[in-house]
């Protein structure tokens, strides 16, 4: 029975394929509309700062000039304030950022991130992962082993002699078997 196509779930149904295109094709004009809006919206946020800016920039040397005395017919110097203070240059304590830096670096180094150009993930690493390293062959612990404490746990043959060692001991009662003991208790005391 092939009843398949005629499920309307079924998703090689003609509806459903025409149906899907239709819903992927919506969906691709609403992204285009809303990275539009995004686009226009940033658009505009930056000619408005600018035109302040411009605004502020404009006020700037004419009140610089007002103060002089003088009207400057120069043109204006965006980066002269970064030449003079220190030729673009920012100042901080370059100890505590190279600190930082190394302190960060050694980090990324120790998850594994930091890799340089040619480097392997395993030559990245401090040491080789524990799957590479030699099995540990130290020198052998004071005393017997685990292994050798759990056969002697586990030896049969040595039940074996504990159980008789048990049962000598029980017996070594003056030198008397188990049927003189019973002889002697029938026996009437005296």
């Amino acid at each position: 029975m092939n009843i398949l196509p005629k499920k309307s779930w079924h998703v090689r149904n003609k509806d459903n394929v025409a149906r899907v295109r239709r819903d992927e094709a919506q969906a691709r004009e609403e992204e285009k509309e809303r990275e539009r809006r995004v686009l226009l919206a940033q658009q505009e946020a930056r000619t408005e700062f600018l035109r302040k800016k411009a605004r502020h920039q404009d006020s700037l040397p004419e009140l610089e000039a007002a103060e002089a005395g003088t009207l400057s017919s120069r043109p204006v110097d965006l980066f002269r304030e970064l030449l003079e203070e220190g030729k673009g240059v920012t100042r901080g304590n370059k100890e505590y950022e190279e600190e930082k830096r190394q302190e960060k670096e050694r980090q990324e180094k120790a998850l594994g991130i930091l890799t340089y150009l040619g480097q392997t993930a395993a030559e990245a690493q401090t040491r080789p992962p524990w799957y590479q390293l030699p099995p540990g062959r130290g020198p052998p612990s004071p005393g017997p082993g685990p292994d050798v404490k759990i056969k002697n746990h586990l030896d049969p043959l040595r039940e074996m002699q504990k159980h008789l060692g048990k049962r000598r001991h029980s017996g070594d009662d003056g030198g008397h078997s188990r049927k003189e003991k019973k002889g002697s208790e029938n026996q009437p005391k005296e």
